[in-house]
C-alpha cells in the first residue's frame, strides 16, 4: 500500500479529515458531500486568512507577503514562526510541491531565504516546520502567492473595488471585468495602500467573489514605520509601488480603480489610471493595444539596460550624466578648507543651501567668508530649513542669517517657516528640507551630509579632549562629493527649483536659463533628490544598490535604518554579499566605551540605534564603531575617542557609490527632502572604499558577546520598547 499524496488545496485536506472524523465516504452521498465541501472551504478560507492577519501570523506564525516578479529576479520568502519556532530546527519553503529551500531556526521569529524566480506562473508558497532528522513536525497556517509576470501587460487592482464597505463605482460585476481582461491579454494583481494592513481583508473578500487568483500586493504604513497621523501617503506609496514593479521587469501599465485620472502625474508614471466603467468601455472597443505595445517596449528597454542603471532608471527619477569630476571629502579639516577656497573662487554667484545654521565658530567664519563675496560682487543666496536653523520659527531670527539679510547683495530663504502655535503639527514639525548644496558659478557643486557647525567641519586633531569633554565639543565623522562637468547642471536646477518653490526673490531671466556644460572628467554620475512625502526615491535608491550587490557593500550611518532597507540587506547576506557597516556613537564614548557627558536624549538615541543593530549583528552584518586615530590633543582614558557618524555613504562592489543628505533611517526616507549623488565609476568607488576599510581597520568591531555590548542590553531593551517611535519614524 502506498502513501497517497497530500492534496494542495487547504479546503481538500480539511474535507478529508472531516470524512475521517465521521467514518465515512463522502463521495458516497451527495448531500453530505456538499455540506462537507462547503464546511471545508468554509474553514479552509477562515485559517488562510487567519495566515494572513498580521498579529496572528506574529503568534501562530505564516508566510510573510505575496509577490509579484519576473523570471530569475531575486524573491525573497520569509515567514513568522510564532510559537511554531520551539516545535523543530529548520524551516522548508515549498514553492508549489517543489522544496526551495531549507533554513535553520535562529534566535529571532522571522526566517527568510532567497530564491531566483521561476517560469511565468502563479505558484503557492508554504513553509513546514522540521526536525534535526528532516521530518516535517508543522505545517504554518495558510500559503502565500509567488506570481512571476509574463510579459504581458499588467492591471493592478485596487482594494477599494474589492471591499465592499469602500465600493462607490457602480457597474457590471468586478469579476467579469477582470475575467475579460485576463482573455484580452492582461495579467492582474491586487493592491492596497492603507494605514493598516487589510490583506487578510482583502484575501477574504477576492475569495468570496470568486475573484480571478493574483498576488496581493498590500503597502501598509504602520508596517513600513510611517505612523500617518494625518498625513496622505497614498501617492507616495502608489508612485512606489509602480516603480519597484517596473524595476522587477513588471510591465504595469494600468491601475483599475474608482475614478479615471488623467492627471499630469499619472501621464509622468506612464501608466494608465481607469474606472470600471472606463475600463469596460475599451475592452469592448478593443483599445488595449497601446497597453500591449507599452509592456513590450519596457521589456526591451529592460533588456538594453545594465541592472543597477535599470532600477535607478525607474524608481529614483534620476539620469546617469557622463563627463564628470567628482571628489569625496570625510576629513573635516580638509573639507572646511575646501569649502572655503571654492567660496573665495567665486566669481559670479554662490547658492548655498543648510539644514543647520548653528551658533559656532565655523558658521561665523562661514557669514564672514560670504559677506566679503557679497561685497565683492557676488550675487548670494543662501537657504535654510526654517526649524533647524532657528529663523522665522514664532517670529525668531538666527543673528548669523540676520547678518547675511542686511547685505544688498544677498538673498536669504527659509525653507518651512512656523509664524504661530496654529501651523505646528506633525508634519510641519517632520516635512522638513535636509538638504545641503553649494553651487559655485553654476559650475563647481558641493553635495554635502554637513551642516553649518564645528562638529561638521573641526578635524579630530584639532580639539583637546580630557575625560570630562562635553559631547558637543567632540567632532563627527561627515562626507561630501565635489562635482565639475555637466552633473552640476541638475544640482543647480534643484537648488532654484526649490527656491522658486518656497517664494524667494525672483531671480533674473538670464540666471534660470542653465547652459549645457562642458565634460570636465570621465566619471558618470547622477544626483538622486527625494522630495517628502511626494517620492521615496533616496529609499529607493539604497534598495536598487542593495539589490545588485553581489560582492561586497560599505554603509557609513548612525541611524535606525528602516525596515525596506533592513529587508534588502537581509537579501544581500543570504546571497552571500559581505556587509560592512561603519557606525558611530550618537553619545560620544571614550576608548573603554564609557560616555562623555552629554544631554540625555543623545544617550538613549544610541541605545536606540544599537538595538536596531542587533538583528543585523545577528544575522551576519559587520558592524565597526568608528574611532579616529590616536591624538597628542586626546588625554581622555585610553587616549582614543569613539564619535559620532554623521556622513551617509553607501558603496557597492567597488562600482558604484553614494554620498549626500539621506540617512538610512524612515525620516530620510519617507519625511524630509534630501540630494544624494550616485557615482558609477569604479577607479573613484574604489578609491573611496579603501579609505573606508582604513577607517575600519582602525575602528572597534562591535562583538555580540563582549562585555562592552552585553552590559548595555539591558537599557536597549527598554529604551526600543518605550521610544516614542511616532514622533521619530
Amino acid at each position: 500500500m502506498t502513501d497517497e499524496a497530500p492534496p494542495r488545496d487547504l479546503g481538500e485536506r480539511i474535507r478529508r479529515i472531516a470524512s475521517s472524523i465521521a467514518g465515512e465516504d463522502m463521495s458516497s452521498g451527495e448531500d453530505s458531500s456538499s455540506i462537507f465541501d462547503s464546511a471545508a472551504r468554509s474553514l479552509g478560507a477562515t485559517i488562510e486568512r487567519w495566515g494572513r492577519n498580521p498579529s496572528l501570523r506574529r503568534f501562530l506564525g505564516g508566510v510573510q507577503r505575496d509577490d509579484l516578479t519576473s523570471p530569475d529576479e531575486y524573491v525573497e520568502l520569509s515567514a513568522n514562526l510564532g510559537v511554531s519556532a520551539k516545535l523543530g530546527t529548520c524551516v522548508r519553503f515549498y514553492v508549489d510541491d517543489a522544496v526551495a529551500d531549507e533554513v535553520p531556526i535562529g534566535n529571532g521569529s522571522e526566517v527568510r531565504t532567497v530564491i531566483r524566480a521561476p517560469e511565468p506562473g502563479l505558484y503557492r508558497v508554504g513553509v513546514k516546520i522540521c526536525n534535526d532528522r528532516g521530518e516535517t513536525v508543522s505545517d504554518l497556517f495558510g500559503h502565500r502567492l509567488l506570481q512571476v509576470a509574463s510579459g504581458r501587460p499588467v492591471a493592478l487592482v485596487d482594494a477599494t473595488l474589492v471591499i465592499p464597505s469602500t465600493l462607490t463605482q457602480p457597474g457590471a460585476p468586478l469579476v467579469d471585468l477582470l475575467r475579460e481582461l485576463v482573455d484580452q491579454g492582461f495579467e492582474l494583481a491586487y493592491f492596497d495602500i492603507h494605514e493598516k494592513n487589510r490583506d487578510a481583508l482583502l484575501h477574504q473578500e477576492v475569495l468570496k467573489q470568486r475573484l480571478p487568483p493574483a498576488a496581493i500586493l498590500t503597502y501598509s504604513a504602520e508596517e513600513e514605520e510611517l505612523r500617518s497621523l494625518g498625513v496622505d501617503f497614498v501617492k507616495m506609496f502608489a508612485k512606489t509601488a509602480i516603480r519597484r514593479l517596473r524595476a522587477k521587469g513588471v510591465p504595469v501599465t494600468t491601475i483599475l480603480t474608482e475614478r479615471d485620472d488623467d492627471s499630469e502625474q499619472t501621464r509622468a508614471e506612464r501608466v494608465r489610471v481607469v474606472s470600471p466603467a472606463t475600463m469596460a468601455s475599451r475592452l469592448a472597443g478593443g483599445e488595449i493595444a497601446e497597453e500591449e505595445r507599452q509592456a513590450r517596449q519596457l521589456l526591451e528597454d529592460r533588456e538594453h539596460s545594465t541592472s543597477l542603471d535599470w532600477r535607478l532608471d525607474q524608481t529614483t527619477e534620476s539620469r546617469l550624466v557622463p563627463g564628470n569630476a567628482f571628489h569625496a571629502e570625510l576629513d573635516n579639516h580638509e573639507a572646511r578648507r575646501r569649502l572655503f577656497a571654492a567660496i573665495d573662487e567665486a566669481r559670479s554667484s554662490i547658492h548655498i543651501q543648510l539644514y543647520i545654521v548653528r551658533p559656532s565658530h565655523f558658521a561665523e567664519q562661514l557669514v564672514v567668508k560670504l559677506v566679503q563675496r557679497a561685497r565683492d560682487g557676488v550675487k548670494v543666496r543662501f537657504m535654510v530649513d526654517a526649524l533647524y536653523s532657528d529663523q522665522e520659527i514664532f517670529g525668531r531670527v538666527n543673528p548669523l542669517i540676520l547678518s547675511l539679510q542686511q547685505e544688498a547683495n544677498v538673498e536669504v530663504l527659509a525653507v518651512g517657516p512656523i509664524e504661530s502655535r496654529k501651523e505646528v503639527g506633525i508634519s510641519s514639525l517632520k516635512k522638513r528640507d535636509h538638504r545641503k548644496l553649494l553651487i559655485i558659478d553654476g559650475r563647481h557643486a558641493f553635495v554635502s551630509g554637513r551642516n553649518a557647525s564645528d562638529e561638521y567641519y573641526v578635524g579630530f586633531d584639532e580639539v583637546v579632549v580630557h575625560d570630562n569633554t562635553r559631547h558637543e565639543r567632540i567632532p563627527w565623522l561627515d562626507a561630501h562629493i565635489e562635482i565639475s562637468g555637466p552633473l552640476v547642471r541638475e544640482v543647480q536646477q534643484t537648488f532654484l527649483q526649490t527656491w522658486e518653490e518656497h517664494g524667494g526673490a525672483a531671480i533674473p531671466p538670464g540666471e534660470t536659463v542653465l547652459p549645457p556644460l562642458e565634460p570636465q572628467g570621465s566619471a558618470a554620475g547622477r544626483l538622486v533628490v527625494h522630495h517628502g512625502l511626494a517620492d521615496t526615491n533616496g529609499l529607493s535608491m539604497y534598495e536598487a544598490m542593495f539589490d545588485v550587490a553581489e560582492d561586497h557593500v560599505y554603509i557609513v550611518n548612525d541611524f535606525p535604518i528602516v525596515p525596506a532597507l533592513e529587508r534588502a540587506i537581509y537579501r544581500m547576506l543570504i546571497r552571500g554579499v559581505t556587509v560592512k557597516l561603519l557606525t558611530g556613537s550618537a553619545t560620544a564614548r571614550r576608548s573603554d566605551g564609557s560616555f562623555f557627558p552629554a544631554p540625555l536624549h543623545r544617550t538613549l538615541f544610541e541605545y536606540m540605534v544599537k538595538a536596531k543593530l542587533e538583528p543585523l549583528l545577528e544575522a551576519g552584518v559587520e558592524v565597526y564603531e568608528f574611532s579616529p586615530p590616536p591624538s597628542p590633543m586626546v588625554v581622555a582614558r585610553g587616549g582614543r575617542i569613539r564619535p559620532y557618524v554623521h556622513a551617509k555613504i553607501v558603496s557597492v562592489d567597488g562600482v558604484a557609490i553614494s554620498i549626500g543628505s539621506a540617512n538610512l533611517d524612515a525620516t530620510a526616507s519617507f519625511w524630509e527632502s534630501e540630494s544624494n549623488v550616485v557615482v558609477q565609476n569604479a577607479e573613484f568607488a574604489s578609491g573611496v572604499e579603501q579609505r573606508l576599510q582604513k577607517l575600519i581597520d582602525d575602528s572597534v568591531a562591535i562583538d555580540p558577546e563582549s562585555d562592552y555590548w552585553k552590559r548595555e542590553r539591558a537599557q536597549r531593551a527598554v529604551v526600543t520598547t518605550l521610544w516614542p517611535g511616532s514622533l521619530y519614524s
